[in-house]
């Protein structure tokens, strides 16, 4: 063991050891050099935010389906323009027979895979409470027919009452109508006796002329006598007038007598009248509520019904949604009151992910070749139908149906596949073949000489400015132009500035476009 020496351990021998030289320029240097690699880091990943950009206005390329020219050229009719994978799945959407009422699942009566017809009991519910309504509707009809089967007596009573009554009304009716013919017949007298009257004075006139001549001498006096024995007449028919009126003035005053006495008797009728509007309107309650027993002894009819759950067209079931035991109620979910999942295999379809840069080329009723991984070496005919009017932005691609001519039993819902779309090749029956293709539409302020501009390395609304030389088409809708070949889906253009290429520029904020 080595022994050392305490004096050389003591606070004094300290003082002995050597110092290291000091370099002043390291207390400095460092900490500098730090923050120089700090600043120098900073600067060149925050350059790009802090520099100068022109802002500018970018709208996205336009996506139209329009009708072409199907290809002439022999080399190309029946290629291959794109091919994408896809998924086997029903035509035109899947199928989920769902129960029409809530309830709870007594037995399921069928299997994945069994092939139903159309009306085909899948699912029974247990039905205990709607047999109860059922009953419970049955005895309010009953009840409601017999309280209708009374209200209709009482009215045929109170109608028979008014009728054995009715001969009032034709009492009323005479006497009113005797009562006109009076008074028009004392309406005459006044006219008559004017007449008369203007007669006699007619004639006292001629008669006093006459007697003055007569007492002269220059007349006879016979014709003077007769001329008086008128006007004793014309007296005569007066006084017989007034007498007539007087006998006329006394029928009125009976007709009004009778025709009073007539209407007094037919006011009697207002208790039988009021009693038969008062049954027809019973009549008519009754029957309401019998309507409205009958319309609820249909509904727990139909409830009955519904508990045995029927497939409304034919399928394959591809899934069982529920159990025995489980309730199947509306809006809770979207599976809720579902209880098979059917597909039928007749008309089945592709959901292809066409490439956005290869969708330009693909349009509707185009006709494609589709493999599916269970039947390799079998190539099943197919046409596109249709796209789906969004596009995934993560998978940088487009959605397309494309409907299978003649499927085979073999094929089910979600099996892989591979899809070929051709070429379209034109009819030479029909001379020149047009079809439905997608394409490229920019504002057409946005070409120049050939050339647009574009945004390349985009970063949120950051990017730099590239010219590309496009390939115009011919075609001009509302101030967009066909673009054939130069730009992609995706692609943003700028339409009010001019910068240089490779500058770095700004989307403006507002262009709720771009945003979107």
């Amino acid at each position: 063991m080595t022994k050392v020496n305490i004096d050389s351990i003591r606070p004094e021998a300290g003082d002995d050891m050597p110092i290291p030289p000091r370099r002043a320029w390291l207390h400095l240097g460092i900490p500098l050099l730090l923050i120089a690699g700090t600043a120098a880091l900073l600067l060149g990943t925050g350059w790009d935010l802090i520099r100068v950009r022109r802002e500018v206005r970018a709208v996205p390329v336009g996506l139209r389906t329009i009708e072409v020219e199907a290809s002439a050229n022999p080399a190309r009719e029946g290629g291959v323009a794109v091919q994408a994978p896809g998924w086997v799945e029903p035509d035109p959407y899947d199928i989920f027979v769902s129960a029409l009422t809530d309830g709870v699942v007594q037995d399921i009566l069928v299997l994945e895979g069994d092939h139903l017809e159309a009306g085909q009991p899948v699912a029974l519910l247990i039905d205990d409470d709607a047999r109860l309504q059922l009953r419970g509707a049955e005895a309010m009809v009953a009840e409601q027919r017999g309280r209708l089967a009374i209200e209709e007596a009482t009215l045929v009573a109170a109608e028979l009452d008014l009728r054995e009554l009715v001969f009032l009304d034709r009492r009323v009716s005479v006497a009113e109508a005797e009562q006109s013919r009076i008074a028009a017949e004392l309406a005459g007298f006044p006219a008559r006796r004017a007449g008369l009257e203007a007669t006699k004075a007619e004639k006292k006139d001629e008669y006093d002329r006459k007697r003055r001549v007569v007492e002269s001498g220059a007349v006879p006096e016979g014709p003077v006598i007769r001329l008086g024995i008128r006007l004793q007449a014309i007296d005569a028919q007066i006084k017989a007038l007034d007498a007539e009126e007087a006998a006329v003035e006394a029928k009125l005053r009976a007709a009004d007598a009778e025709a009073m006495a007539a209407d007094r008797a037919r006011e009697l009728l207002v208790d039988e009248n009021l009693a038969v509007a008062a049954a027809t309107g019973r009549v008519e309650i009754a029957r309401g509520e019998l309507d409205a027993t009958l319309a609820t002894l249909d509904a727990a009819r139909l409830r009955l019904e519904r508990c045995t759950v029927r497939t409304p067209v034919a399928g394959v079931v591809i899934e069982r949604l529920t159990s025995p035991g489980s309730r199947l109620s509306f809006g809770d979910g979207p599976h809720t009151a579902h209880v098979v999942h059917l597909f039928n295999p007749r008309e089945l379809q592709i959901r292809a992910d066409i490439p956005l840069a290869d969708a330009a080329g693909v349009g509707v009723g185009q006709s494609a070749e589709i493999v599916i991984d269970l039947l390799p070496d079998t190539v099943f005919r197919g046409s596109v139908t249709r796209f789906l009017h969004r596009a995934d932005i993560a998978k940088n691609t487009i959605e397309a149906k494309i409907r299978i001519e003649d499927p085979s039993p073999l094929l089910k819902p979600d099996m892989l596949a591979r899809v070929r779309i051709l070429e379209a090749a034109p009819d030479e029956s029909e001379g020149i073949a047009m079809r439905r293709a997608t394409r490229i539409f920019v504002p057409a302020d946005a070409i120049e000489n050939g050339m647009a501009w574009v945004i390349a390395e985009r970063e949120g609304n950051r990017g730099t400015a590239r010219r590309r030389p496009v390939e115009v088409g011919p075609r001009i809708e509302d101030g967009w132009i066909e673009i054939v070949d130069g730009l992609r889906p995706g692609d943003l253009v700028i339409v009010d500035e001019t910068p240089l290429d490779g500058e770095a520029v700004r989307i403006r904020s507002d262009d709720e476009e771009v945003r979107s």
